[in-house]
């Protein structure tokens, strides 16, 4: 039984460090992980009471991953439900679009203009480095979004 609660905090702890990286709280990531774990669906009270932290917190967390259809929930009366949708492959592959658009163009953008405008050898070789450098993880991104979407096909017509 030990060993039980002891993967099942591990378990926990793991799926928190995941949807931290991938842009929820802590908090949010507990929850998912208790969520995934339960036999069953859990009310706002259960999860506050499994997770030490307080309603409210638990509310947030939960208007956010229900927002991101992580979790759904039913209504019985005035009380809701909720339940964990497995979406870890959905997740992990949305994320080398949003690091495309989000952060590696709009840097290739910045670092060109700075390459542009400086009068300086040195900082232009420095620029250009830097732009080489992300080009490739542009292109190696841009490999991962095909090679997705090619899954993605394969699955749809399998």
């Amino acid at each position: 039984m030990a060993s039980s609660k002891r993967d099942s905090r591990q378990f926990v702890e793991i799926v928190a460090q995941l949807l931290s990286r991938w842009g929820y709280t802590h908090t949010d990531g507990r929850i998912y992980g208790h969520l995934l774990l339960s036999d069953r669906p859990l009310t706002i009270s259960e999860l506050a009471e499994a997770t030490n932290l307080s309603r409210s917190s638990v509310s947030v967390s939960l208007s956010r991953l229900t927002r991101d259809y992580l979790v759904t929930y039913r209504k019985e009366g005035k009380t809701k439900y909720f339940s964990a949708v497995p979406a870890f492959l959905e997740k992990f592959l949305q994320q080398p679009r949003d690091i495309l658009e989000r952060e590696v163009r709009p840097l290739k953008d910045i670092v060109s203009q700075l390459a542009e405008r400086t009068d300086s050898e040195e900082a232009r070789a420095r620029f250009e480095d830097i732009l080489k450098d992300l080009s490739v993880l542009e292109c190696v991104l841009r490999r991962i979004i095909e090679l997705e979407e090619q899954e993605s096909e394969c699955i749809g017509t399998g």
